[in-house]
């Protein structure tokens, strides 16, 4: 069995940015595409004022979450403070919403490498874990008959497509295409299962993202065509939480324990791993113990990270037991040249 595992330098080639670049990017698309006196127009103004955008921008968004905190466990009683709150809590919500919108933007160009993928080197059978939120991978997996909807994420989806996905593809940060609806779409509180909480037991997936997907005239049995949405991605801060914070408590934290789980079952069951255009990031922690603990010590990993290569590999090299994993670079540095060097011959 082999697992893929991809990173934002695989979609670079879809016209998606690194992580490096993401919010610079995004800014230049909301200044483009909303104007003055939008919503978004005023967030990206405020992170400016606000915020050290000199750091990446994951440290930018821990930084957001630890001026938000004190205002959470305390709760402000100064007409300052309260301002304070009011603005960095919608800061927060403002980005979170923007995220899938700008990555959505993006959706109609091709990702002819992504299609190569999987077409020419995924098999069934296979395992493929991504850390992006966008769809291009997804949409072509689905059009090589590599993946279904009805069970390919690590989770199930009734009424959409007969039979197991032949490879999974589980998406550990979230999905453009993945929301949550509050209340399951109930107009009263009180028509609401306490055991489904606010946000129900997995995210849902509407209709329109279904016929992206190319599924016609396919429903999410789970959704209710409710008015709420939320987004289902986990934000791409230093100190990321796989939870959603509600009224009522944490939720989906069995959800996302869930697919990390899954995602490491199949790590541990490959004698293969390749690591395309995925740096390690030391403050992605759980990603890195995923890598650390579940890979087999039999396992073969194959690198290929562009011109970050050689750095990717020092840091698996400093990962607990992978001196006894054989740590490569890939035959190529560079997407296209990997995947020439894995295309049957």
């Amino acid at each position: 069995m082999r697992t893929f595992i991809f990173g934002a330098g695989a979609s670079v080639h879809a016209g998606y940015p690194l992580a490096a670049n993401l919010w610079r990017a995004m800014e230049g698309w909301t200044r483009a595409t909303f104007p003055e006196g939008h919503d978004f127009r005023n967030a990206v103004d405020t992170m400016n004022a606000e915020l050290d955008l000199c750091k990446s921008f994951e440290l930018v968004l821990t930084d957001l979450d630890d001026r938000i905190e004190p205002f959470l466990k305390q709760r402000p009683t100064t007409p300052e403070g309260i301002r304070e709150k009011v603005m960095l809590v919608y800061l927060r919500a403002a980005v979170r919403t923007m995220l899938p919108l700008y990555f959505n933007s993006f959706r109609s160009q091709p990702a002819d490498l992504y299609r190569v993928f999987a077409e020419d080197v995924l098999v069934p059978g296979d395992a493929v874990i991504t850390f992006n939120y966008d769809l291009a991978l997804d949409r072509e997996m689905k059009r090589a008959g590599k993946w279904r909807i009805a069970n390919g994420y690590g989770f199930e989806i009734g009424n959409v497509s007969l039979g197991d996905s032949p490879c999974k593809l589980f998406k550990l940060h979230g999905s453009t295409n993945w929301r949550g609806e509050l209340f399951q779409g109930s107009e009263g509180f009180g028509q609401t299962s306490w055991t489904d909480l606010s946000l129900g037991q997995r995210p849902i997936i509407d209709p329109s993202e279904l016929e992206f997907l190319e599924y016609s005239n396919a429903s999410d049995p789970q959704g209710h065509n409710g008015r709420v949405r939320i987004e289902s991605i986990v934000m791409p801060a230093a100190n990321k939480k796989f939870y959603s914070e509600t009224s009522l408590g944490r939720e989906w934290e069995g959800f996302w324990d869930s697919l990390w789980l899954q995602a490491g079952g199949a790590l541990n069951s490959s004698n293969e791993v390749y690591l395309i255009g995925y740096s390690v990031p030391e403050y992605d922690i759980r990603a890195r113990n995923l890598i650390a603990g579940r890979v087999d010590t039999g396992a073969e990993i194959r690198v290929c990270c562009h011109n970050g290569t050689a750095g990717v590999l020092e840091s698996l090299r400093k990962l607990r037991h992978f001196g006894d994993i054989d740590v490569q670079p890939a035959c190529a540095t560079t997407f296209a040249g990997w995947l020439s060097s894995m295309k049957p011959k």
